[in-house]
Parts: structure tokens; sequence; C-alpha cells
């Protein structure tokens, strides 16, 4: 438990400064390209969130649960080095793929007669291939228990440098001239950053592959469990697929301040994430022994550690909700309604505790998949019925529901088929699982 305290605390303490930064990151590109062109730059950028994470093919999340099962013993070097290849090939094959279905679609639109801004496609298809590898990296990082690598390249130096760009945008007046072109300036710094860690990931872990090929003969990896983490990992892209379906309704700037309102209330995200990073494979390795108790203890301790920050925080920003679009543009304002509800379901899914980490470490990846497919579904189904007549309002809507339909269908899961309890539930006395 002490080691996933310390864990908890590093990845809160980057956590802290890459919210910060992103939050600056987004307002001050919103300065630097208006209302208008903001609204283009956040559809590429929920469009290539989206791509990223199909582009995964759930390698991610299947490469922490994997190597953080196998240990450190010599005996599973070869283990190793096959999720570390296949990995790296699944995605890459992946970005490819994606990427021609984007342009391809795009062609074959504006053939049809379509009109549709190819820029919109080009820019999410530059982000989209060093989002998912720094995804990857990241992942592999934290399975090998390195926090601090796997966050700090593109939490905080690809942000940082953003920020600073944006901050010298007299100077460089290049970078934003419009949405497109700031777009490839971000996803070039990201990839050379990635590229950078890569490397520095097979210098620092060489050793945890130096075993000889022959000592371990190793099976592929399963497609089935590899699928189903893909499908699991597709409820990661929520947000970004409520923007990008919303987009189809509204001007950009009117998407430009729903922007706002969900990287704003994203700041609540971040005891989320940092536990989420944390706990993952203190999860796998607990559910490898069966240790059904020390889940439950860790479950408990989660719920006390998130429960008080989230709600300060969720109270600060629903207070200061105009005053912190109009730090992007005054114009964003009319997104206070929208901001308040997403806040709302941040907080949510912050009582709720990481279920989803704990059902994908205890093989519980089709039920993911199956609550992730109704929650989204419902939520998307709602966004041609609520954003017509309430707008952004409407969209915030959609995004709810979705987000606490998930979160109690994963609560009410965990309760019963494991009998481990990461909600706020768990300090209930009444309420709380039985030990």
């Amino acid at each position: 438990m002490k080691r996933l305290m310390l864990g908890s605390l590093l990845s809160a303490g980057l956590k802290i400064i890459s919210a910060g930064l992103s939050f600056l990151m987004f307002m001050f590109l919103a300065r630097a390209l208006g209302p208008v062109e903001y609204g283009l730059f956040a559809s590429m950028f929920a469009l290539g969130t989206v791509g990223a994470i199909v582009a995964l093919f759930g390698q991610h999340t299947l490469s922490i649960k994997t190597l953080s099962a196998l240990g450190e013993g010599p005996g599973q070097a070869a283990d190793r080095r096959q999720m570390m290849r296949q990995g790296y090939r699944i995605v890459l094959a992946g970005i490819s793929l994606v990427i021609a279905v984007l342009l391809g679609g795009g062609a074959i639109a504006g053939a049809l007669g379509f009109d549709l801004d190819m820029r919109y496609l080009i820019g999410a298809c530059a982000l989209l291939l060093p989002l998912a590898l720094a995804d990857l990296v990241s992942h592999q990082y934290r399975a090998f228990g390195s926090i601090f690598w796997a966050l700090a390249p593109r939490d905080v130096v690809w942000r940082g440098a953003v920020v600073l760009a944006c901050l010298a945008a007299a100077s460089l007046p290049f970078f934003f001239a419009n949405a497109l072109v700031a777009m490839m300036a971000i996803s070039v710094t990201l990839m050379i950053i990635v590229a950078l860690q890569i490397i520095s990931s097979i210098k620092t872990h060489r050793h945890r592959f130096a075993a000889p090929p022959d000592v371990q003969n190793s099976p592929k990896m399963p497609w089935r469990i590899s699928a189903w983490m893909w499908l699991a990992s597709l409820g990661t892209m929520g947000g970004s697929l409520n923007l990008s379906a919303t987009s189809l309704f509204l001007p950009p700037e009117q998407i430009g301040a729903y922007f706002a309102a969900q990287k704003t209330s994203q700041l609540l995200q971040l005891p989320i994430i940092a536990i989420d990073i944390a706990v993952t494979p203190v999860f796998a390795r607990l559910y490898s022994q069966n240790d059904i108790a020390g889940l439950r203890n860790v479950g408990r301790n989660l719920a006390m550690l998130v429960a008080i920050p989230l709600a300060i925080g969720a109270a600060v920003i629903v207070g200061f909700a105009p005053q912190l679009l109009a730090l992007f543009d005054p114009a964003f304002i009319s997104a206070t309604l929208a901001l308040t509800l997403l806040a709302g379901s941040y907080l949510v899914i912050g009582l709720g505790g990481p279920t989803r980490q704990l059902m994908l470490m205890a093989d519980g990846e089709r039920q993911v998949v199956r609550m992730t497919l109704i929650s989204e579904a419902v939520g998307l189904a709602l966004i041609p019925i609520l954003v017509p007549l309430f707008g952004i309002l409407g969209a915030a809507m959609a995004a709810c529901v979705a987000r606490v339909l998930f979160t109690m269908m994963t609560v009410l899961w965990c309760r019963k088929h494991l009998s481990v309890d990461t909600s706020v539930l768990s300090l209930v006395p009444g309420l709380s699982i039985a030990r």
C-alpha cells in the first residue's frame, strides 16, 4: 500500500502540473486562433483523439496488464520482448489503417459532392500518429514502474513547449496562421518527444529483455484478449466522440465554446487519472494472486483518497465557471451551464472509483465493452435530439447521461462479481461490502 500511495502522490504531482499546462495550452491556443479557427481546431483534436484510440487496438491496456503480470524474472524476457514487438507492430498497422480510412473516406465524400473541409481530416491524421504512440509508450513505462517517465514527456514537456510557443505567438505567427498549421506544429513537436521517449525506453529497460531468445518460447498473445481490450479501450474516447458528433450540428464558434467547457471540466480528472495510473498495475498483480482482500483494501483506501479533493475541485469549477471560460474567449461564457453539467459528470465518475481499470485487470473486458456500448449508444442517440433543442447544453446533457450510466453499471458489477467496491459507497456503513 505504501508503494501505491507513493505512486499516487508522484502521478498526482505530475498530473497537477499537466492539468495546469493543458488548461494553459488550450486557453492560449483559443486566444491565438480566435473562436472560429479554434472551433475547427477542436474538431480536429477530437477526431484525432478518437482515431488514436481506435488505432491502438487495445495494445496500451493489454501491455500494462501483461507486462505487470509477467513480473521481473529473466525467464519471462522472451514474453516481454514479444509483447513489446507485437504492440508496436499492431499499433503502427492500426495508425496506417485509420489514416487510410479517414483520408480515403474524405476523398470519396468530396467526389460525391459532400461539403467536407479536408483540413479537418488532415489535421486529425497528423495528431493521431504521435498521440497513439505516446499512449502505448506511456503504458509500457507504467508497467515497468517508471511513472515519472511515463507521464512527464507528454504531460509536461509537450504541453509546456506548446504553451511557450503560444506565449511567443507574436514572434512565431506562422505557428498559428490557422487551425491546420497549429495542429501540424503541435503534432510534430509531440512526435519528436515520443521518438526520444521510445529510444530512452529501449536503452533504460534493456535488461528486462536480456535473457537469451531460447530461454522460453513465447506463444503469440491471444487475439481474443487483444480484441476485447481494444473494444474496451474505446470507452475512453467518449468525450471526443461526443464533441465530434456535436460538431455535425453546430457552427465552429459554438464547438470552440463547448471544447473550452470540456477542457475546463477535465481538470476534475486530475485525481481520477492520478489514481488510475498508480493503481492499474496493482490491480493486475493482486488479481493474478487472487488476493480479493487486498483488492478490497485498495478500493476502500482509494475512495477515501479521492472523495474530498474531487468534491472541492467540482465546487471551485462550478462556482467560477464564467470566469474560467472567459479566459479562453469572452464569447465562450455561453457554455457556463454546459461546464456545470460536465463537471458534475466527472464528479460522479470520480466518486465511483477506478472500476473500469479494475474490471480490465480482472478479466472483465467483455463486460466493460457491453457497458461502454450501452452507455455510449445512449449518449450518442441523445445528441441529435438534445443538441438541436438546447445547443451545447444538450451535448453536455448527453455526455452526462452516458457517464453516469456507465459508472453505475461498473460499480454494481464490481460489487456483485468481485465483491470489491472502489466507490464512496465503501465508506458508508450499511452500504459497504461485508469483509
